[in-house]
């Protein structure tokens, strides 16, 4: 009995100790991944309703910067170096651009102010800017030159040509909450729609959005795609990238920031630079 006890108690501590080795080094690739200057992730989106004046527009999208304890002032800085960088007609931001206080407004306008692209800037809010506030993440975006779209459309020109870009309102926001009759375009044109979560394509698709763009998943933030993990699975089965249904397209960015948990494992942040493409029957 002595023997055996031994044995088990000799496991258990091998063990032990494996899951602290263990433990450590996920604890530092993580933060690794969360802290790192972001991956600019080029994707190109291709849809034959594109008016042809708008074949190769550059979009530059920005998700989830979560400005705040874990994206300072000199972090989002930085961040607006990558875009500017990229040249973009047109920046958008498509929620969670402050986490949760107040207090990370600062860190947001300062790191952001400057930002400028030919056809303008534009925004939606998320559930932590309505967390930190409505009318504070409302006037974060105005102070930086980011016109807000909650529940509205714009109409962009380019050449001869238009299209409709519209916003709503984040799904889990207070009454009256999104509206997806603004991706409705009165003169049949084509629409490209910011919404932060992705589980609002199905309403965006029956309001006639061509394109759709969102955040919120942060890629599952923690995501072993080869063990089958991704916590953005509780929500959606929208985590990343492109998809395509009935001719109607939704891009997922994985967003810059993080929510609660202050790490990434296999999802690094990224800005995405998005080429609009005319595609051909």
């Amino acid at each position: 009995m002595r023997t055996v006890s031994y044995v088990s108690r000799r496991t258990m501590r091998r063990k032990g100790v494996l899951a602290l080795v263990g433990g450590t080094l996920f604890g530092r690739r993580s933060w690794h991944e969360s802290s790192e200057l972001p991956l600019v992730r080029r994707v190109t989106i291709s849809h034959p309703d594109l008016p042809p004046a708008f074949d190769g527009l550059v979009v530059a999208q920005l998700a989830d910067l979560h400005a705040g304890v874990f994206m300072l002032t000199e972090r989002v800085a930085r961040v607006r170096a990558l875009v500017e960088a990229a040249q973009p007609d047109l920046v958008v931001l498509t929620g969670d651009q402050l986490d949760r206080r107040d207090l990370d407004a600062d860190a947001f306008v300062q790191g952001l102010a400057g930002l400028e692209a030919p056809l303008g800037c534009f925004g939606v809010l998320g559930n932590h800017d309505h967390l930190a506030g409505r009318e504070l993440s409302l006037a974060v975006l105005d102070a930086v030159g980011v016109a807000s779209l909650v529940n509205e459309r714009v109409t962009l020109r380019r050449g001869w040509d238009r299209m409709v870009l519209a916003g709503v309102d984040d799904l889990d926001a207070p009454a009256p909450g999104p509206d997806f009759s603004v991706a409705t375009d009165p003169d049949g044109g084509f629409t490209l729609l910011l919404c932060h979560q992705p589980r609002g394509w199905e309403a965006a698709r029956a309001a006639g959005a061509d394109v759709m763009l969102a955040g919120h998943t942060h890629g599952g933030q923690i995501a072993l795609p080869t063990r089958g993990v991704n916590l953005a699975r509780l929500q959606t089965p929208f985590l990343a990238g492109l998809y395509a249904e009935d001719g109607r397209l939704l891009y997922v960015s994985r967003g810059v920031g993080v929510g609660v948990v202050p790490v990434r494992l296999g999802s690094p942040p990224e800005v995405d630079i998005l080429t609009l493409r005319r595609a051909t029957a």
